[in-house]
């Protein structure tokens, strides 16, 4: 084997191409002068298209058949024609006979695969190799026939639009607005079939729309309607598969060499009796193809075909074509059509992030659907307590000490407040004085024998005396104790010194520990979640890292006002833990009421409906 022609640069891959780019490139390459012909180039096409390792063309010279090496293409660097090919079979020889050979090879590395043969037709003594994975077996045949539509050199065969051009431009344009004057679809299809018909003096003439690369029929020359499952049918749309497989037009003529395997467009013609065949795709303006024209030549008709003439009279179809066939579905097939459409740009390699970001969405918005939350509904809290006593004053005076404060724990009998008993001592001494005094002159007067005045001094006695008890009552209510263990929860100090108090004034409230329950304060809206016995935690503002479980007793049945909050209803509850020496009666925090599991989207989304709902109500 020879490999002088192929340089090493030369055999660096081609970047992938997608199916209609792959199409023209070879169609493009096939029209050049074989002289001219990059086979590099080829190589790397066809090995794209049939889906091979390797690919190689080969020039068999002289009568010992050496193996001239033309072109080749590979994803291994170490591949050659020669390896991939079984050493005890002539290939070669097979595919001389028949067009193509094919058979089940394993490399020297012990890897398999499958050699196939194809002669290139046109030019003598050349071949096309290419080694197809061995998991392609399956689609062996439709990758052989790709071969085969691809390895035609016979100019006369590739050009059949070379010969004179008949036809006149005006009748294909009156066609085109006879077509696109027709309301429905179905119609604007008979009058293409037929017009092309009557106009080339066809066999027949067929047009079938394309749905995710497959045909269907959608109508047959001088046939108002034809039967969806007859067997003409299936064979009329299995006729189009290779225009769309090549996505351009198709000629199959009757004096051309059959091809080895199964030709979809031959075997129209030897049912049908054409003399020719042609198959037009109806591309879009982004390269799809959308329809599928099939004429079927007999030999009275028209021998050339204007194919550019009638290829632009498609394209001026094609828009309106569109149009009437998307308003003949059904809501659900539109719908299937538009996914379709869209399919390509949503699961293809460009915008990677951007799917992502979709499929996340996508999969977050189905978890809000599907999914629940424990739904928990917020309160403000305090704590409170029942055993709670107000300190006031007992008569009106100067607070002299003052020994606690809030916040301060106290003991039972212990001095909370000391008044100023200066002016009170002061009359004591005045009241025991008048005492004494009424006492000499009630005796003095009973010595006398003045009984009247006797019975006034001790009167006198009796008054002072009275006043004197008030006055001793006062100077041991002077010391206010704290009637229990507790807290204080009312009083500052510093604003107590030395300040003056009125017999009844509040100075200190005091509380005991013991017996603290919670008092929760919910919006009027979130009332209706709230169930007696339903659980919660609270969480104090003096101690937030510490949750207290509760549990709700009772619901006051009457809502206050408080403020710009709106309206709120208490709510009480139980704590369901020990009491902690930290608490105080008092302290405030939030709550978090359990109500039950509940849809993510309800959650997330039920302040909003309930605001529309009483926006628009009626």
């Amino acid at each position: 084997m020879t490999n002088s022609s192929i340089a090493a640069d030369e055999l660096k891959p081609l970047p992938r191409l997608d199916a209609r780019a792959l199409i023209e490139q070879l169609h493009q390459l096939r029209k050049t002068p074989v002289a001219e012909l990059d086979w590099q180039r080829y190589c790397e096409l066809m090995r794209q298209l049939c889906r091979a390792t390797g690919t190689a063309v080969v020039n068999l010279t002289g009568i010992s058949g050496a193996v001239e090496l033309l072109g080749l293409a590979s994803d291994q660097p170490t591949w050659s024609p020669l390896s991939a090919l079984p050493p005890d079979m002539d290939l070669f020889g097979k595919a001389t006979e028949v067009g193509y050979s094919q058979s089940p090879v394993t490399n020297t590395e012990g890897s398999p695969h499958i050699a196939l043969v194809v002669v290139l037709k046109g030019l003598p003594n050349r071949f096309l190799v290419l080694a197809i994975r061995a998991q392609e077996r399956t689609q062996l045949n439709e990758l052989t026939l790709r071969a085969l539509l691809c390895t035609d050199f016979d100019q006369q065969l590739i050009k059949p639009s070379a010969a004179p051009l008949q036809g006149d431009i005006m009748e294909m344009l009156d066609l085109t607005a006879e077509v696109m004057q027709q309301p429905r679809f179905q119609e604007a299809c008979l009058s293409l079939v037929n017009g092309i018909t009557q106009k080339w003096k066809l066999q027949m003439a067929a047009f079938a729309w394309v749905t995710r690369g497959t045909p269907k029929l959608s109508a047959v020359s001088h046939l108002d309607r034809f039967e969806r499952n007859a067997p003409q049918t299936a064979l009329i749309e299995s006729a189009m598969g290779p225009a769309i497989l090549m996505g351009q037009e198709v000629l199959w003529f009757s004096d051309s060499e059959p091809l080895p395997v199964e030709d979809p467009l031959a075997e129209f013609a030897a049912t049908t009796g054409s003399h020719r065949v042609m198959a037009l795709p109806l591309k879009d303006t982004e390269g799809l193809i959308h329809a599928i024209l099939l004429l079927s030549f007999s030999s009275d008709s028209t021998p050339v075909v204007n194919a550019d003439r009638l290829l632009l009279a498609l394209d001026l179809m094609q828009p309106r074509l569109t149009d009437l066939q998307q308003r003949s579905l059904g809501p659900w097939s539109r719908t299937l059509n538009q996914i379709n459409r869209l399919s390509p740009a949503a699961f293809g390699p460009e915008g990677g992030l951007i799917k992502i970001g979709v499929l996340l969405s996508l999969g977050l918005c189905l978890y809000a659907g599907l999914g629940t939350w424990n739904y928990r509904i917020d309160a403000s809290a305090q704590l409170s307590t029942e055993a709670t006593r107000l300190i006031s004053a007992p008569f009106d005076g100067l607070i002299a000490q003052v020994h606690a404060t809030a916040g301060d724990q106290v003991q039972k009998n212990a001095r909370l407040v000391s008044l100023d008993t200066r002016e009170l001592d002061q009359q004591r001494a005045e009241l025991m004085a008048e005492v004494s005094k009424a006492g000499a002159e009630a005796d003095k007067n009973r010595a006398d024998g003045r009984l009247a005045d006797m019975e006034m001094a001790r009167a006198r006695l009796d008054q002072a005396s009275a006043r004197l008890k008030r006055i001793q009552f006062y100077l041991q209510q002077a010391a206010i104790l704290s009637p229990f263990d507790g807290i204080v929860v009312e009083g500052e100090k510093k604003e107590l010194m030395g300040a003056p108090v009125k017999k009844g004034d509040k100075i200190f409230k005091v509380a005991k520990i013991e017996g603290l329950y919670v008092m929760l304060a919910v919006t009027e809206r979130q009332m209706r979640h709230i169930t007696a016995g339903a659980t919660g935690e609270i969480s104090l503002l003096s101690h937030l890292e510490h949750n207290i479980p509760i549990r709700i007793n009772s619901v006051i049945p009457v809502a206050q006002v408080k403020g710009q909050e709106g309206n709120q209803f208490m709510i009480s509850a139980e704590v369901l833990q020990a009491p902690q020496t930290w608490w105080r009666p008092g302290m405030t925090g939030l709550a978090r009421i359990d109500v039950g599991p509940k849809r993510i989207a309800w959650i997330l989304t039920h302040r909003m409906i309930d605001n529309l709902r009483m926006l628009l109500w009626w």
